[in-house]
């Protein structure tokens, strides 16, 4: 795609006295690295689909990136993390561009929203009804806008908070977008990163913004990302769930109720005189809320078949879809009035389009579930399998392909990853982690725990840890699979341990890490999102215990339903779902502990499953080779400052 192929060999820039060790201190050929290059230049070359798993500590960035630099190729990076995402940008491609003589860019492509909207900005600054807090966060995004900013990137203002209503408000989300009038030289942040998107030779997006474009070019609606040669999907485990959620879709009350807000804001601007239109807006509102009351306070999650017996939630449901419906065929007469008018009636239509579906669906590949929650509600239909859209615009888009992570594989073998996502015929190797997890570290794996569903599960097993986060002095991961047990815990630490205690939740993810690592006598409580992605080296993690094996709960709606859709198929569930997917997150639960040559610590599995059931041992032959070891005054050798001593 107009990019200029290198005349440097892999092991020019890569090996004993290549490009990169005169460019970067320290720098040492890795064997495995330097393998997987060369296996990714083949399958670049021929356009082939490679799965290839990496060990932590292999340098797969590197050994994907140079081959693929090398080329003269234009690329497509995915990843899961904004935290890898800026590394590769800001920090890895500059400095290969340099290595390999290349005079390339990298660019960040995000989604909508998280760019302003100028329009929307306009618009908002007209609403008569903000508080004191929020105008002045309106007054510092108009600065940013007009005196800053050059992208139009809401990471550039850090004083909005993330999640902010008001940046929500001023977003250059698709249901707003006046794309017709709307291009690169009227002010539009959007379009002007699409272009320089298409002339970047590595264009780097998250799995979300790719799975996007992905069901848009599944349902014939274009696309949103530039045609590429080569596509990358690093932390590709996350990626068939994350396609799920595209290929199906959410509606939530929030949405809804956005939308009564924007259409009562369009009527008072374009339509004044219309009284319908707003009368309606409250009617929907009241409607929203009836659903609410017809599923209770409590939260929960529900599958079709319970809500389907549920009367008064049905009834509710029927009076919010003939609302909406009412509302599109109002809006439809009125929506030449106005751009907003024009931009509420589509989203209207869209979520009219969207319940119905929900509602009536017969697709025995996509199930029907609800979440609900003090006055919230998440409506979903998500697909059981994405195997063949995906597969189907893997064809379609062609190139190279490469699905690279620690954890693709379950005891060496990919089939698990590759029938998710329809990639039975691609090319497979894996290469394990160069550390020496026998020198480096143990399993301390307690003897005499009750199982997991005793009362005073979590209480035993802080009180098993208590030796070794003493003799650590903190300086520990606890990693739970349910915050009701992160909460017990919390509560019992809080009586006892003296240090400092950081707990998933009450600070942002980022800001628990930054303070974990500058803190002595540090614990952190987390569960999912801390089981992965997180990269804490040296002496400030010493220990990581998990609670428990991560089995996805059995009553969750997608559980059941993917459960009885194998079951069909003459497939064991267990077997084919919970016992892979709970592997995985092992493998990545496991990983946090060793992240360099150098770091030393305790990997402590409480759960007794692990040495009494066959399934528990089936996991164990995916986790690193550390010893096992059954007592703790074994285990408390292993950690840096007790072996000091």
């Amino acid at each position: 795609m107009g990019f200029k192929q290198s005349k440097l060999t892999i092991d020019e820039v890569m090996g004993i006295d290549g490009m990169l060790a005169k460019a970067v201190d320290g720098y040492a050929p890795r064997q495995a690295q330097l393998d997987m290059a060369h296996e990714v230049f083949e399958v670049i070359q021929s356009e082939e689909t490679f799965l290839a798993e990496a060990g932590t500590g292999t340098g797969k960035t590197f050994a994907y990136l140079i081959p693929s630099l090398l080329s003269g190729k234009k690329i497509i990076v995915s990843t899961a993390t904004k935290t890898l995402q800026e590394q590769l940008v800001q920090k890895d491609l500059p400095l290969l561009f340099k290595v390999c003589g290349i005079k390339g860019q990298a660019h960040i492509l995000k989604g909508r929203d998280n760019y302003v909207c100028t329009q929307r900005l306009d618009v908002t600054e007209t609403a008569e009804q903000h508080s004191r807090e929020d105008w002045k966060k309106l007054a510092i995004i108009r600065d940013w806008l007009e005196e800053k900013t050059s992208s139009g990137d809401r990471s550039e203002i850090s004083q909005i908070p993330e999640e902010d209503m008001i940046w929500r408000k001023v977003t250059a989300r698709m249901e707003f977008c006046q794309s017709t009038e709307c291009g690169t030289d009227c002010g539009c942040f959007y379009p002007q990163q699409k272009e320089i998107a298409q002339d970047t030779q590595v264009l780097v997006v998250n799995h979300h913004l790719f799975c996007a474009d992905l069901a848009l070019r599944e349902q014939g609606f274009g696309e949103i990302l530039p045609e590429a040669d080569v596509y990358i999907f690093d932390e590709a485990h996350q990626l068939p769930d994350i396609a799920a959620q595209f290929l199906g879709f959410t509606v939530s009350r929030s949405q809804l109720d956005e939308l009564a807000r924007d259409i009562k804001q369009a009527q008072k601007l374009e339509a004044p005189e219309s009284g319908n239109l707003s009368d309606l807006s409250v009617k929907l509102e009241e409607q929203l809320k009836a659903v609410c009351d017809a599923l209770g306070k409590w939260e929960k999650r529900w599958t079709w078949e319970q809500l389907e017996i549920e009367t008064a939630f049905q009834k509710s449901m029927d009076r919010l879809l003939q609302t909406l419906t009412n509302l599109a065929d109002h809006l439809k007469e009125m929506s030449d009035r106005g751009k907003q008018l024009g931009a509420v009636h589509k989203r209207c239509k869209e979520f009219e389009r969207q319940l119905k579906d929900w509602m009536t669906s017969k697709s025995e590949n996509k199930i029907r579930w609800l979440e609900s929650s003090q006055g919230r509600f998440k409506l979903n239909l998500t697909p059981l399998s994405v195997a063949d859209p995906f597969s189907r615009q893997r064809d379609e888009i062609g190139g190279a392909w490469l699905f690279t992570s620690a954890t693709l594989s379950i005891n060496g073998k990919f089939d698990y990853f590759a029938k998710r996502l329809g990639l039975m015929d691609a090319k497979e190797s894996v290469w394990s982690s160069p550390f020496d997890y026998v020198s480096q570290g143990v399993i301390y794996h307690p003897v005499g725990l009750p199982q997991p569903n005793d009362p005073n599960y979590i209480k035993i097993c802080l009180r098993a840890a208590w030796p070794l986060l003493k003799a650590a002095d903190g300086r520990a991961f606890l990693l739970f699979t349910s915050h009701r047990a992160l909460q017990e815990a919390k509560t019992i630490l809080e009586q006892h341990w003296h240090g400092k205690l950081l707990v998933q939740g009450e600070q942002p993810k980022s800001a628990l890490l930054d303070a974990f690592k500058s803190s002595k006598q540090a614990i952190l409580l987390g569960t999912s999102s801390f089981w992965e992605g997180v990269d804490v080296k040296g002496d400030s993690l010493q220990l990581v215990v998990i609670d428990r094996i991560p089995f996805i709960p059995p009553d969750d709606p997608i559980v059941k339903a993917r459960e009885a859709y194998l079951k069909e198929k003459g497939l064991n569930a267990f077997v084919h779902f919970q016992l892979p997917e709970a592997t995985i997150a092992m493998k990545q639960g496991a990983g946090r502990l060793i992240r360099d040559i150098n770091d030393k610590g305790v990997l402590m599995l409480c759960d007794p499953r692990f040495s009494t059931k066959n399934y528990g041992k089936q996991i164990i032959n995916s986790l690193p080779n550390f010893p096992w070891v059954y007592d703790v005054k074994h285990a408390l050798t292993k950690l840096p400052n007790f072996s000091k001593e």
